[in-house]
This record gives C-alpha cells, structure tokens and sequence, in this order.
C-alpha cells in the first residue's frame, strides 16, 4: 500500500520537471547561453559579430556591407600557406550564407601585404561567391586537402588568381 503514494509522489515529480524544462527553452533566444544561430539579416550593425565568429587565418584590412552582399578584403604576407589562404576563402562565403538572409554575394579579396606599406598590397586571388551558386555544393563533404579545396573553390565560386599567387605557389598556380 505504501507504493501508490511514492508512485504518485514520483509522477508529479517527474511532470514538473518535463514543464520546467519545457519553459526553460522558452527563454530570451538573444541569451548567448539559448541561442540557436539563426540566420540574421546582416547590416553594418551586426557584421562584426558575424565575421567574429569565422576561424580565419589571415587578417581581415576591410569589410563593407550592402543590402545583398558583403566585400571583404584580407591580408597575407610571404610566409603564409596557400591552404590557410584557400581555406579562408572557402569559409568566408560559407559562413556568411549560413549566418544570413540578405547576403546573396560575398567578395573576398586577398591582399598582399609583404612589400611594405609604401607600395600598396597587391592582389593576390579574388572571389566572387553567390548564394545560388553555393548551395550546389552545401551536400559535399567539407574539402579536406588543399587540391579538394581548390577544386571547390574553382566549381562554385569565381575564382581570380593573379601572376604573383601564380609566382609564389608554382606549379599549383599553373592549373588555375
């Protein structure tokens, strides 16, 4: 006789406990703690949050927001990879397709930095990704090696690549 009261004592327990957690989900969805990263319309306000949360390698010189696309510029001197170069390229677009509604273009432009700041940076590869064009290629595997990511980028994107990225990685630039 003594279980149905503990038995009931336990559903009551186990019900409030499902109701708490159910408001708990209800909470301020801006708390960092709740948020579940849904996409945002991105403006000047916000892009640094946006681009805050990409795993770049290179450092970023310039942003530049419009209603649809966003142009980024970024800087790479003599010692960095290729493959740090391609991978922030490849991240860059895919990052701000994920993270917006209104962006449906992203620039990104890598700049060479290492002749000093008297000459100017040179261009040393630019991208043009569009939204329509990238989520083609949303179902694949992330490239995991730097000719899947080349490869990649050469589908989906339009892909600039000038004579000094051409003099600086060899026979890689020759393909593209």
């Amino acid at each position: 006789m003594k279980w149905i009261p503990r038995l009931l004592i336990m559903t009551l327990l186990s019900a409030a406990v499902a109701i708490g957690l159910s408001h708990v989900l209800k909470l301020d969805e801006s708390a960092t703690v709740f948020s579940m990263n849904k996409p945002v319309t991105v403006t000047e306000a916000n892009i640094v949050d946006v681009v805050s949360r990409m795993p770049l390698h290179l450092r970023i010189r310039r942003v530049e927001v419009s209603r649809s696309y966003v142009s980024i510029d970024l800087v790479a001197v003599t010692t960095t990879e290729s493959r740090d170069t391609l991978q922030d390229v490849y991240e860059i677009p895919k990052s701000l397709f994920a993270a917006s509604t209104n962006i449906n273009q992203v620039l990104v432009r890598v700049l060479d930095a290492s002749r000093g700041q008297d000459s100017g940076a040179q261009l040393l590869v630019a991208a043009d990704a569009r939204r329509d064009q990238a989520s083609q290629g949303e179902g694949r595997l992330k490239p995991s090696g730097e000719a899947e990511l080349q490869t990649y980028l050469d589908t989906y994107y339009r892909m600039t690549y000038t004579a000094i990225w051409r003099d600086r990685h060899g026979a890689k630039g020759e393909k593209l």
